[in-house]
């Protein structure tokens, strides 16, 4: 199973943080996240999830889904990095300090953030990673 999309319209914290909740689902996996409205609109995140994924349909063999892009003033963003390997799609999560993001072009920054899939850590720690069929990741194009 692969899905991603938001479980809540916005919301504003009492802090006046402007962001929306999210899930992922990874197989028999799920996560849940925060997205960040500053920058973007929850039309934004979508947007960019199928750009990713149809990267991977058009025959890349990496992409990323963007959770949370804070602007410009943000420490870090995050993201889930995704590598093709044979017919599965490995996931990792990941944070994206803001020096790597290019303002004249963020998604390209994040696409370029995920370089070569790791393992490991560079403490020698095995990386978190979820493994997805293609083919269920691919239907999440087919969706609405």
């Amino acid at each position: 199973m692969f899905y991603i999309g938001f479980t809540s319209a916005p919301r504003v914290d009492e802090e006046g943080w402007r962001y929306a909740s999210g899930g992922l689902e990874l197989g028999n996996d799920a996560d849940s996240f925060s997205a960040d409205l500053t920058a973007w609109t929850i039309q934004d995140y979508e947007k960019q999830w199928r750009e990713g994924v149809a990267r991977l349909a058009a025959g890349r063999s990496s992409s990323a889904l963007i959770t949370s892009y804070a602007g410009p003033d943000a420490g870090f963003h995050s993201m889930w990095p995704m590598w093709k390997i044979g017919d599965q799609v490995v996931f990792h999560e990941h944070l994206v300090p803001n020096e790597v993001i290019a303002q004249s072009d963020v998604i390209g920054s994040f696409y370029a953030a995920v370089g070569e899939r790791r393992t490991r850590s560079e403490d020698g720690e095995a990386i978190s990673e979820w493994l997805v069929p293609f083919a269920e990741v691919l239907s999440y194009l087919a969706t609405e």
